[in-house]
């Protein structure tokens, strides 16, 4: 990762050497931000390194027996190198960025063998990416070499000390260990074993919700029967007064029939009787 760039490593800051070193390191800025109040940049990483040594200290004499009091008073003490409280932080001008782009740097593997000489912008992918003097640690045997060597020899291939994960039984294992069909079956065991597991814990959990939701169907449905047969018996009872009511009714009807007849009747011999 690319940081502490050193000043002899740039071949032109004669012109703006003043307005690119970090306050913090010492060292050429990177990626910069700036404090809001006092607008000074410093690097990103020292910066977020001076805070947590702030928060650090804050948090060691600090009573915190209140917490928004302790909030409040560990913001306000966190300062920027030059005194500014509370530091907040914004992107740092377009005047540093143009300036710091115009920068041209030596690669950090010059004492390795590379000549090249970078733009501010471009250094960082040259020296993670494509220097071919970048040093490269080995995974697996931990041997430093050249990126340009490890790629040619496709090291990584090769290495006996590389760990490598079957795709079968998921063993790991280095490439110097033997890995036969017995060794690979009976990882494959092991690994059905623990899926198998795995898939009895789901289907136990899984069968306990579906049980769950079963009993509460069940009690929804009981209490429904109960309400439908209350609602019956209402019904029947309803039923039974509307017929007797009915009854009622016609029967009062036929003797009102009857009654009328009988007075037309009377009513009409005594008309004869005295007319």
């Amino acid at each position: 990762m690319t940081s502490n760039i050193l000043p002899d490593r740039v071949t032109n800051l004669k012109v703006h050497g003043d307005l690119v070193h970090c306050p913090i390191c010492g060292f050429i800025l990177w990626k910069p931000v700036t404090c809001t109040t006092c607008e000074n940049s410093f690097c990103f990483n020292c910066i977020q390194l001076w805070l947590f040594e702030q928060q650090e200290q804050i948090i060691e004499y600090l009573d915190n027996e209140n917490l928004i009091d302790y909030v409040a008073k560990s913001f306000s003490l966190t300062r920027c190198p030059f005194n500014c409280s509370p530091y907040i932080q914004r992107k740092c001008p377009p005047l540093l960025t143009t300036i710091l782009s115009t920068l041209t740097i030596e690669c950090r593997n010059k004492i390795y063998g590379c000549q090249e000489i970078l733009f501010y912008e471009q250094l960082e992918k040259h020296e993670e990416e494509f220097c071919r003097f970048r040093i490269i640690q080995c995974p697996g045997c931990k041997q430093n070499m050249f990126k340009e060597i490890f790629d040619k020899d496709k090291h990584l291939l090769k290495c006996s000390y590389v760990k490598i994960k079957c795709t079968k039984c998921q063993g790991v294992f280095q490439r110097q260990d033997k890995h036969d069909q017995f060794d690979c079956m009976e990882g494959q065991i092991c690994l059905l074993k623990q899926q198998l597991i795995v898939y009895e814990e789901k289907s136990s959990k899984i069968y306990d919700i579906q049980r769950k939701k079963l009993d509460i169907l069940d009690e929804k449905f009981t209490i429904i029967e109960q309400v439908w047969v209350t609602d019956d018996d209402d019904d029947d009872h309803i039923n039974r007064t509307t017929k007797h009511t009915f009854i009622s009714i016609q029967s009062n009807k036929y003797w009102s029939i009857i009654i009328g007849l009988t007075l037309a009747i009377l009513i009409l011999f005594l008309y004869i009787l005295f007319f």
